[in-house]
């Protein structure tokens, strides 16, 4: 998952804008926190997660072993998203530099992180998101361009690789124009895997609607999928996989000045917008998660007419019950203007991690013990 990355004080970006929202009531101060930034989780077991994103210079990547949080690794580029199998094998994505970036590939054996060989697409670019069905087969979507961070720009398209067990390798995908890019993936098999993304003209003043693409076993393929209203900018930043007749994507539609929730959902016929309320005057949802089809959790960002001063930004949570989507209480540590939720992994109903940042300055972790997040 993980579009949404905002520069350092800025508060639109990649293929959404982050959305606003109204002043909020400072909750208390979170702990395992780092300096930087974690845009997306993945969790394997109560004792086992990992996070990653980016420290103010270096790539960032946090693991929970039960007990704390501890650094993993900082080293070049950035990470937003991370996929695991089990204890031994995971699998973080991003790009080499937030200007100027090329495709950036780290996997974790269990004992060690170590950078993979990718090949670099034309135009360079970077993967917002990664999902491993199994040891040997990932996939990790993104956009071509450079950045920064993840900016959209005038001849992104879109970029999907795999790994197959012995090496990482292009796939065709479709890139619709003038413009397009993914920023969620997620599969269940080898012939079963959902990207989500947007299309149309590039930037905060552009146009652009959602994009869906799917994997048969043997190629991508465009799906037809809601918008919104027509001309308003709506894009997917997550998807969430849980059989062939159920998955969900989420994100933001630009209306009126305000962002409001989107979401969207796959009954095995057709992809349906489903009705969310949108937390505060206006929100997005930038990651997903779920353990069962009866509770799924998404989380991300209010905003005020599409800025956060001089009132705050504040993190936002929905969850779905297995009959409606509902706005969750979230935790939101005292801030000078953001808190922002990127990513969010389940592992049962009573133990679901969310990750983000406070100010773009610290890292900001949450924790659904089965009643709360704190």
């Amino acid at each position: 998952m993980a579009a949404g990355i905002a520069l350092a004080g800025a508060t639109l970006v990649g293929s959404n804008a982050l959305a606003a929202s109204p002043p909020r009531t400072a909750g208390p101060a979170l702990a395992h926190t780092f300096s930087g930034r974690l845009y997306g989780v993945t969790a394997t077991s109560a004792t086992n997660a990992w996070a990653v994103g980016l420290h103010p210079n270096s790539s960032l990547i946090v693991h929970w072993n039960g007990h704390s949080w501890s650094q993993a690794l900082a080293g070049d580029g950035f990470f937003e998203s991370v996929a695991a199998t089990s204890a031994t094998n995971a699998w973080a994505v991003g790009g080499t530099g937030w200007f100027t970036t090329e495709p950036m590939v780290y996997h974790w054996n269990g004992q060690s992180w170590t950078q993979a060989t990718v090949p670099d697409p034309r135009l360079g670019g970077h993967f917002t998101s990664v999902t491993a069905i199994s040891a040997d087969d990932v996939w990790a979507v993104g956009l071509t361009g450079g950045g920064p961070g993840d900016g959209i720009g005038k001849n992104n398209v879109t970029l999907i690789e795999h790994w197959n067990g012995q090496a990482w390798s292009l796939v065709r995908s479709p890139a619709p124009s003038p413009e397009s890019g993914l920023d969620g993936v997620s599969g269940i098999s080898a012939t079963d895997a959902w990207a989500v993304g947007w299309t149309g003209v590039a930037g905060n003043n552009g146009t652009y609607r959602t994009l869906i693409l799917r994997w048969n076993g043997r190629a991508w393929r465009r799906v037809p999928s809601p918008s919104g209203v027509p001309g308003v900018r709506t894009g997917l930043n997550a998807v969430l996989t849980l059989s062939a007749q159920d998955a969900w994507a989420v994100g933001g539609s630009h209306q009126n000045r305000n962002r409001l929730v989107f979401i969207v959902h796959w009954d095995g016929r057709a992809w349906i917008k489903v009705h969310s309320p949108t937390p505060g005057l206006g929100a997005t949802l930038l990651g997903i998660g779920g353990s069962s089809p009866s509770s799924i959790w998404a989380v991300g960002q209010t905003t005020i007419y599409g800025g956060c001063s001089p009132a705050n930004c504040a993190d936002a949570i929905v969850h779905w019950n297995g009959h409606r989507w509902s706005v969750v209480q979230a935790p939101n540590p005292p801030s000078g203007y953001l808190n922002s939720l990127f990513g969010v992994a389940v592992t049962s109903a009573g133990n679901a991690w969310a990750v983000g940042t406070t100010d773009y300055q610290n890292t900001l972790i949450a924790r659904w013990n089965g009643h709360h997040w704190s």
